[in-house]
């Protein structure tokens, strides 16, 4: 695991244990319901439009940048992303990233469109905790669960109602995975080891994964030329940082969903 994981998997687990010292998993059992949103529905055959559906992040920060909108309005921002994505992600760690849970619940109060909680997910206890505040959808990272442990979560999030992206890196992890029902895989072209982008490690895994999956282009997409060259290849793209960074999110977000003329 590369040292940046190593870091923020530990720090996961203090926070875990200091959430559930706080609020045990059975009180959390008790209280939270199945979503009735469809993350997965929302992004099932995208491959046969004209352009992959749209993923919008929110992040504040990350490792690889730094500080990338550290100041953003969520509500007003999600309300943007809400008018052209399929759906909407939200990091909710904050040692690393910024976010909170509460920017998760934000979210939820002001869209009607699926969420998805971007975290570093490695219990079952995070994903009662985001359904709590409001996800339909969470991540889970193959690099950081053992095969079992992946298995058991994408059936936990399955009980309340909630699909799981499980993202791959490299070829063990489409490997451990496809031994999964995992039914979303998202390929991360962000190198873990070195935080670069590596757009030919996703060329590479792209035609191993099976095309009953639903697939997600996720890292280093910012223009609408490389949205177009994904038509047909994925069901969908998970953008932050290039929409965050723009002079204007509207309109970048126009361009990366707009239909051309002769697309129509």
């Amino acid at each position: 695991m590369a040292e940046i994981l190593r870091k923020i998997v530990e720090q996961k687990r203090v926070e875990l244990a200091r959430a559930q010292s706080a609020c045990p998993i059975e009180t959390l059992r008790e209280v939270v319901e199945p979503t009735v949103r469809d993350f997965r529905a929302a992004l099932a055959g995208g491959r046969e439009e004209k352009l992959p559906r749209l993923i919008a992040e929110i992040k504040r920060q990350s490792p690889s940048k730094k500080a990338i909108c550290t100041d953003l309005d969520v509500g007003e921002i999600v309300k943007i992303y809400s008018e052209r994505a399929a759906a909407i992600s939200i990091l909710t760690d904050y040692e690393f990233f910024g976010g909170s849970l509460e920017d998760l619940e934000e979210a939820n109060f002001v869209t009607t469109i699926p969420l998805l909680r971007k975290d570093f997910v490695i219990d079952e206890y995070q994903i009662y905790e985001a359904r709590q505040f409001g996800a339909d959808a969470v991540l889970l990272i193959a690099r950081i669960l053992e095969e079992e442990k992946l298995a058991e979560l994408l059936l936990a999030a399955e009980k309340l109602g909630m699909a799981a992206l499980v993202e791959i890196h490299d070829e063990a992890d489409l490997v451990k995975v496809l031994k999964t029902p995992a039914e979303i895989i998202g390929v991360n072209s962000r190198n873990l080891d070195t935080l670069a982008i590596d757009l030919a490690n996703f060329e590479q895994l792209l035609p191993q994964i099976p095309r009953e999956k639903i697939i997600v282009a996720e890292s280093g997409i910012t223009t609408r030329a490389e949205l177009e060259n994904l038509s047909g290849r994925v069901d969908a793209v998970l953008i932050g940082t290039a929409l965050l960074q723009a002079e204007k999110i509207e309109r970048k977000l126009l361009e990366l969903t707009e239909p051309h003329e002769d697309e129509n």
